[in-house]
């Protein structure tokens, strides 16, 4: 079997979420970094951090380029920072070494990160409030160490500004919130009592993590919180 019961074509009847699962690819992940970097070379030129004419570029580029996720496995085994690997292979698809130097210029790969995923969600619980029949869900935000950039970052993806605050703590708050909802289903089958039993566990290991570990940790549990929630809430 795989090691996701989620993205294996034998359960795909039982776990597979048609809606949700597309938002915890590689692929998706990788959409979603190049378009926070889009949109913070364009807030960054807009501070006179870089030029325009390249934030321009490197917003364009952000939409047009096609990264294979495989290219970035060697650098991010290296160094376990998959947005350094992508800014790298990002600047080379570009073919513009003029334009990609200002890539994700002087910023936090781990913010970088946090937003990306914050986009992944903030699609996620709007497919997961339909299915609730309810509007209120966690709100996600956009990170950076510059309060100014992080506030043009929000705006320019539809985020709250998270300058700030800890990511972290964000998911983390974010993951309770999964665990309580999941808690409130009323299970139908096997495999949703199966989901159920595994949620809070999940949940722990997500709360129990150290710094260090955090975003590992987030990366393997965080995804199957959200589509096991999405299961158990998925029309029968």
């Amino acid at each position: 079997m795989t090691a996701s019961l989620y993205d294996s074509p034998t359960w795909r009847g039982v776990f597979h979420d048609t809606e949700l699962s597309p938002l915890f690819t590689d692929t998706a992940e990788l959409r979603a970094k190049l378009l926070v970097m889009g949109t913070l070379a364009l807030t960054q030129a807009k501070a006179s951090q870089i030029p325009d004419v390249s934030a321009q570029a490197i917003q364009r580029a952000s939409m047009e380029v096609q990264v294979d996720p495989a290219a970035l496995s060697a650098m991010t085994a290296e160094t376990s920072d998959p947005v350094t690997a992508l800014v790298a292979e990002f600047g080379k698809e570009m073919q513009a070494p003029e334009h990609a130097k200002w890539i994700h210029f002087e910023s936090d790969p781990a913010l970088t990160a946090a937003t990306g995923l914050s986009l992944r969600l903030r699609q996620s619980f709007k497919i997961i409030a339909a299915r609730l029949g309810q509007d209120e869900t966690p709100t996600f935000s956009a990170y950076h160490q510059d309060a100014a950039i992080s506030e043009g970052v929000a705006g320019g993806l539809g985020l709250r500004d998270g300058h700030g605050t800890d990511p972290v703590k964000d998911i983390q708050s974010i993951a309770d919130w999964i665990s309580d909802a999941a808690a409130a289903v009323q299970t139908q089958t096997p495999a949703d009592a199966a989901i159920q039993h595994q949620m809070p566990h999940l949940n722990a290991a997500l709360q129990s993590a150290s710094p260090e570990t955090a975003p590992l940790v987030q990366a393997m549990t965080l995804p199957q919180m959200v589509l096991g929630l999405g299961r158990l809430i998925a029309p029968k």
